[in-house]
Order: structure tokens, then C-alpha cells, then sequence
């Protein structure tokens, strides 16, 4: 059974399998870790539940919630349980979960392409044709005059005007900036200290707006000292001291960091985002 297959990235799907249990058999779960390989993730313990029991069988539901910080298809690696059986020999069942599809925020990557500015033509003008433009000129003025002395007389009246477009929270601009420095593809072209340098002020920013603290202007360690206090899980907050630490020594120590430590730099980054934000989005 599956909720959902395809989320956003840093969201999450379940899925679930029904095992059927003889009487006097154990059902237990290998040993599994967090990444699973593939891009694909854990996000918590697997939940085993009892739907039915009968004098001969006992009918068992486990449920995974995978999630994933890397956009595109995914094939979840195959997850083994194990039976042991009254006599002690032990059968190995198999759960298939298939794909699990990540779609990311979408980018305008025409923006980032230039194009040239083509030259005006010009041609002279003469006092004839001159003179309406004149005309029309004044009467823009004119109107744009009287039109600024009525807005300021009922400007307090909001409902004549259309309403303004709430700007992106804190937590999708930070996925979008993060996956527009991905596209960039910076640390790919030796631009290593811009790389972490615009990953971190954008985590900057984001933790201004999410925890409510001046951070631009901290050191990392002054940063991670507020963020304490905030009941972030360990894991994560070690991964973003990890990740902060590197671009440190990145952009002040010259240090080069490895081509593993600039592929996780973003999912480190996006995950702390989606682990810490508070989502008013679906």
C-alpha cells in the first residue's frame, strides 16, 4: 500500500507491506540504516502493526517513510524480512517498494543566459510632427497628476486595489536559491569559495527568518552556540556543523575540499532547510 509516490524534494512518502505470520513464527526486519543507498533515505524507524490474528496466522503491517534531497527517480532499494520458523530455520521475504519520483522547485534558467542589446535606429524629427507628441505629453502629465492627488486621498482604501502577491516563505526561497546555486554548477568550474560562500548565506538568511536571530553578521560558532536551545534533531544539527566547519576552512583556510564533500553540500543544506522549516505550503 502507498500514500503517495511522487513528492517534493525533502518531502516524504510512505509505504507499507502485509506480511501473514504462522502460529509459533517470528517476523523481524535486517538491520537498516538511515541512507539506504540511491539517494533514497529513512525518515525514522519502520512501524511494524498487528491487523489480525487468528489461531493460525497473525497477519502483520510494516510501514517505511522514505524521503530523498536529490531530484529525479529513484528505485528504492529492495528491503529483506525475515521469518523464523518454530523448527529454527529462517525464510527471507522480500519487499519490492518500486520508484519514488522527486520533483524539485522549478527554475528559470533563461535568466542566466545574456543576450545582446540591439542598436536604435533614429530618425530626424520635424516641428509638425513634433508638436502633437507635445500635446499628448502634457495631457500624461496631466492626468498622471490628478490621478497621484486621488490615489493620496484614498489610498487607506485597500479595496480599490487588487491585492498584493504574497511573497515565497522563508523555507521555499531557500529551496530555490540552493537549487539555482546547484544549476550553476560552481565547485564544477573551480569556484569552490563562491560555491560555499553563497550556500551559507543563503542558510544564513533562512535561519534569520526561521529562528528569529541575527545571523549574517555571526561567526558560524555563534550560530550553532543559538541554535542550541532550538530542539533541533542531533543529527541534523551535526550535519550542518559539518557543513559549516568545511565552508569555514573552504572560504578563510584555503582548504580543498573533497569532490564527496561538494556533492552533499546542498542536500545537507536543503535537508537541514526541510527538517527545520515550518511548512504552510502543501
Amino acid at each position: 500500500m502507498i500514500q503517495k509516490d511522487t513528492i517534493l524534494i525533502g518531502d516524504q512518502a510512505t509505504f507499507a507491506f502485509n506480511t501473514k505470520v504462522p502460529a509459533g513464527s517470528k517476523f523481524f526486519l535486517q538491520n537498516l540504516q538511515r541512507d539506504l543507498g540511491n539517494s533514497v533515505e529513512l525518515a525514522g524507524s519502520p512501524k511494524i502493526d498487528t491487523l489480525n490474528i487468528t489461531k493460525d496466522i497473525t497477519e502483520l503491517q510494516t510501514s517505511f517513510t522514505f524521503t530523498s534531497f536529490d531530484s529525479g527517480s529513484h528505485v528504492i532499494p529492495i528491503i529483506n524480512g525475515y521469518l523464523e520458523n518454530p523448527d529454527g530455520s529462517i525464510d527471507t521475504v522480500t519487499f519490492d517498494a518500486g520508484k519514488l519520483e522527486v520533483t524539485t522547485i522549478q527554475i528559470d534558467t533563461t535568466t542566466y543566459k545574456p543576450f545582446d542589446v540591439k542598436e536604435q535606429m533614429t530618425y530626424p524629427y520635424t516641428v509638425k510632427e513634433f508638436l502633437p507628441w507635445l500635446g499628448i505629453l502634457i495631457g500624461v502629465i496631466a492626468l498622471l497628476y490628478f490621478a497621484l492627488k486621488w490615489w493620496k486621498k484614498w489610498r487607506e482604501k485597500s479595496s480599490l486595489f487588487s491585492k498584493e502577491v504574497e511573497p515565497d516563505s522563508p523555507y521555499i526561497s531557500a529551496l530555490k536559491e540552493l537549487e539555482a546555486i546547484r544549476n550553476q554548477k560552481l565547485w564544477q568550474n573551480n569556484q569552490m569559495k563562491l560555491y560555499y560562500t553563497r550556500i551559507t548565506d543563503v542558510l544564513r538568511e533562512y535561519i534569520e527568518a526561521r529562528f528569529g536571530f541575527q545571523a549574517m553578521e555571526r561567526t558560524s560558532a555563534e550560530i550553532l552556540q543559538e541554535l542550541l536551545p532550538a530542539g533541533i534533531e542531533k543529527g541534523e544539527y551535526d550535519s550542518l556543523k559539518e557543513l559549516l566547519e568545511v565552508a569555514d576552512l573552504v572560504k578563510f583556510a584555503k582548504y580543498v575540499a573533497s569532490e564527496l564533500e561538494n556533492e552533499n553540500a546542498i542536500p545537507r543544506a536543503i535537508r537541514f532547510v526541510s527538517s527545520t522549516a515550518i511548512k504552510m505550503e502543501e
